[in-house]
């Protein structure tokens, strides 16, 4: 491994990483804020499960047509919080689902094994795949990256239930602690319906497609209203009546993740299909992190998510090493880039000169990157 790119002394985030900093003892910003939030979590593990449990309740005590919906991809994290909702905590559960073309085998699977396993009503969105190329091509070419624009598919199809079934709850299968990219500021979009807009704006995908992110102003300031509770330690209870609250369930109840795949293999009939058990839901799932490489010199597609597992004491760092050193010898795109950029009539060349390229901050709107930050350095627990 190339020995003058300085890692973090806890994880394997390097220095090539512009937002990463590192203390005296060599320890990375990300490992502090890991240990500010989540070191004494076990002093506090019982609170947060009585908070969540209040907000349960709270969303049961509305009466609304379901007291929650959960977002339903077939990966391990979507799956455990469908079971915790529907068979540990007996709630009225909507899980909805998009499909966008790119939905995995194994995932609809997984989807098919869970909703026989408990009885959570679902909603299936498909879009017209040769839709979503458009919109995916949109995407490669003005950002390099095409995640934001099925995240902004999946919020829409979640967005759109909610409003139809006046839904106080959304529980996803999230949470500050498994994020492991959110927080890279290098490898990250401002995930939002205004994000969206302004990229597609003017374009035939933005023809198609302007309906995702209509009402965005209305949708963005409940979630920013919505995240007031956190930073001011109140219980997301308190706002639930007028507003949906949008959760994630990894901030309230945590397992390592080898006891989550236990249990819904047990319980939800869920599998891996001898593969990985991250991102096993999209087929495209190695394009981005592969992206990554390009960009930034001394990681691999596997750096932000390995880093992350050793913080949860998961991974060892002496193991993480040697991975990240045999990975760093294979420079090939993963399969599936080639097939998806002759299906979206994208070169290699384009396809790079995107990734290296782009200025995404363009497309941000300044006022929500403010919030975003805020949220996060100002969050309690």
């Amino acid at each position: 491994m190339d020995q003058e790119i300085k890692r973090c002394t806890r994880c394997i985030l390097p220095d090539t990483l512009s937002s990463v900093t590192f203390d005296e003892k060599g320890l990375c910003n990300h490992c502090r804020n890991y240990e500010r939030d989540f070191l004494e979590w076990d002093r506090i593990s019982d609170r947060k499960e009585k908070e969540f449990r209040a907000i349960l309740k709270k969303a049961v005590s509305l009466n609304r047509p379901y007291d929650c919906l959960v977002p339903l991809s077939g990966g391990k994290d979507s799956t455990y919080a469908l079971y915790l909702c529907t068979k540990v905590y007996k709630l009225r559960t909507l899980a909805v689902t998009l499909d966008n073309g790119f939905l995995s085998g194994p995932a609809r699977e997984n989807i098919k094994n869970a909703l026989e396993s408990c009885d959570a009503d679902h909603i299936f969105y498909s879009i017209n795949i040769n839709n979503s190329r458009e919109l995916f091509r949109e995407f490669t070419l003005k950002t390099g990256d095409f995640c934001t624009a099925c995240m902004r598919g999946i919020n829409y199809s979640i967005e759109m239930a909610v409003k139809n079934f006046r839904i106080p709850l959304v529980i996803k299968g999230s949470g500050r602690r498994v994020q492991y990219v959110s927080q890279i500021k290098e490898v990250s979009n401002l995930n939002t319906a205004s994000y969206f807009a302004n990229v597609i704006r003017g374009t035939e995908a933005g023809k198609k497609f302007s309906h995702f992110s209509a009402g965005r102003r209305r949708g963005e300031f409940i979630k920013i209203a919505g995240a007031i509770p956190d930073i001011l330690g109140i219980s997301r209870s308190r706002t639930m009546r007028f507003m949906t609250q949008h959760i994630g369930l990894y901030d309230y109840i945590y397992k390592p993740y080898p006891e989550i795949v236990e249990i819904i293999r047990r319980e939800m009939k869920w599998s891996d299909h001898a593969g990985s058990v991250e991102h096993l839901d999209c087929e495209l799932h190695d394009i981005p992190f592969y992206k990554d490489t390009l960009k930034i010199p001394g990681i691999t597609a596997g750096t932000f998510h390995r880093s992350g597992l050793i913080r949860q004491g998961l991974l060892k760092r002496e193991d993480a090493l040697r991975m990240e050193e045999e990975e760093l010898k294979e420079k090939d795109p993963p399969a599936e880039l080639f097939k998806y950029l002759k299906n979206s009539d994208i070169t290699p060349e384009n396809y790079a000169r995107a990734v290296l390229e782009s200025d995404n901050s363009q497309y941000e709107p300044k006022y929500q990157k403010i919030v975003r930050n805020l949220y996060h350095r100002f969050r309690r627990y």
